[in-house]
């Protein structure tokens, strides 16, 4: 059984009487296993749903809903049985580089294939036993996000530790053949499987197109928290451009062969080779934002989008500040530029990452003391408005558990705002249209 943690006020489940602690048995008379049973029962526009309460006593409860469509339940769990965990022991596992004392949930593994078809999250296909294998082909789960990093299986091995590693390109061959579809990322560390090596990899997998929609190519993120782990270096602008080279080559001829650009570069490699972005064609879809990979493009075509709509009317009320990480600075830094030259009055601040210390600059890993001390060292004036992107925020929680309202109330002279991390929203936001909700 599946307890509920939480009912959206007026949503169908609330309407149909269900609440928080009551336990879910069965939909429509089909048991919910997990995550994915209970998408399929999504399906059903009416939902007869068989749940227990705190006291034990059974009650079947009438949902009706549009078909596909939430009704408003969570669950304890985000796959709502128990996550499969992580069987690797990668050599750059981001997990095993977070600073200690954090919430317990930063330290979670898990590698579970429920979570890439629902979230998007990315799995290694390790730790599949033989009955959920059959279950992905047999009720063709797709898509499939999948780490792969190297397709040379003894390289692949080592990276993640793990012997079970060395058969991916067997189970993607399986996955393509059972049309199910697929999308890699290949995690770059500099000396190990880039080179010849990456471009093996992007040779192997691209041969099993349009079956593997997409490959990501992502550089390997190292914090200061690295003691006791292997030693590994970073890339710089050097190590990057060439990177960039190769993945933009090889891109070409997918384009010139399939009409898909296919493989991409993440829009760090971009930064760190102080390049620019592509233009939105060469992402198609964008198959892989949710990875980092034309985030930016999409940030700047939306931003100026929206601002040319409203072209001189940046808002002149209040002084505005936008809050950014390092690796986003030179993008922010070109818009701010394209706001102040119609008359706005915009700064930025730029926050160090001091949480995860390393080679770590995304903004959404900024935590609230990093925000703090970038605020306090601005000295901005009194009353000026400070959007804060909201990637950083879970539930109004950074992740080093300083909240939204204590970041406030230290600067009660600003105005601090959560803006949505979408370029249109932040030059709605700047130009004074969108309500800017504290």
């Amino acid at each position: 059984m599946h307890q509920v943690t939480e009912v959206l006020p007026a949503s169908p489940a609330a309407r149909a009487g269900l609440c928080a602690g009551h336990s879910i048995i069965s939909v429509n008379g089909k048991t919910i296993r997990d995550i994915i049973d209970w998408k399929h029962a999504l399906v059903a526009p009416l939902m007869r749903i068989v749940a227990r309460d705190k006291h034990e006593r059974e009650q079947t409860f009438i949902v009706k809903h549009q078909s596909g469509a939430d009704i408003g339940l969570g669950f304890d769990v985000p796959t709502i049985d128990r996550i499969h965990p992580c069987q690797n022991n990668c050599v750059f596992c981001f997990v095993r580089q977070m600073p200690p004392g954090k919430r317990d949930t930063l330290y979670v593994k898990d590698d579970d294939y429920r979570l890439s078809l629902v979230y998007g999250s990315f799995v290694s296909l390790t730790n599949i036993d033989a009955e959920n294998w059959q279950r992905i082909l047999s009720e063709r789960i797709s898509p499939i996000y999948v780490s792969v990093h190297s397709t040379n299986p003894s390289l692949r091995a080592y990276i993640m530790q793990n012997p079970r590693a060395a058969v991916v390109m067997e189970q993607i061959k399986e996955l393509v053949l059972h049309g199910i579809a697929v999308h890699a990322q290949l995690v770059l560390v500099p000396g190990l499987n880039d080179g010849q090596e990456l471009l093996r990899s992007l040779r192997d997998l691209t041969t099993l197109y349009p079956g593997v929609e997409s490959v990501a190519v992502v550089p390997v993120g190292l914090t200061g928290y690295r003691s006791g782990l292997t030693t590994l270096p970073g890339f710089d602008a050097s190590s990057a451009r060439a990177v960039l080279s190769q993945v933009t080559d090889f891109g070409k001829r997918m384009r010139r062969k399939h009409g898909a650009t296919v493989v991409y570069a993440a829009d760090e490699f971009y930064v760190l080779a102080h390049a620019g972005f592509p233009r939105h064609t060469w992402y198609d879809d964008y198959p892989q934002l949710e990875n980092g990979v034309g985030l930016c493009r999409g940030f700047i075509d939306d931003f100026r989008g929206e601002w040319a709509r409203g072209r001189g009317k940046a808002s002149r009320s209040r002084p505005i500040t936008w809050v950014t990480g390092e690796s986003a600075q030179s993008v922010m830094r070109s818009l701010q530029h394209i706001v102040n030259l119609d008359g706005g009055s915009v700064d930025l601040v730029v926050g160090r990452n001091k949480l995860f210390g390393g080679q770590v600059t995304v903004t959404g890993l900024l935590g609230g003391q990093d925000i703090k001390h970038a605020l306090e060292v601005a000295l901005l004036k009194p009353n000026t408005t400070v959007l804060i992107p909201d990637v950083c925020l879970r539930a109004g929680v950074f992740l080093d558990d300083v909240t939204f309202a204590e970041l406030s109330s230290h600067f009660s002279q600003l105005v601090l705002v959560a803006c949505p991390t979408q370029g249109r929203d932040l030059a709605s936001m700047t130009k004074g249209e969108q309500q800017l909700v504290v």
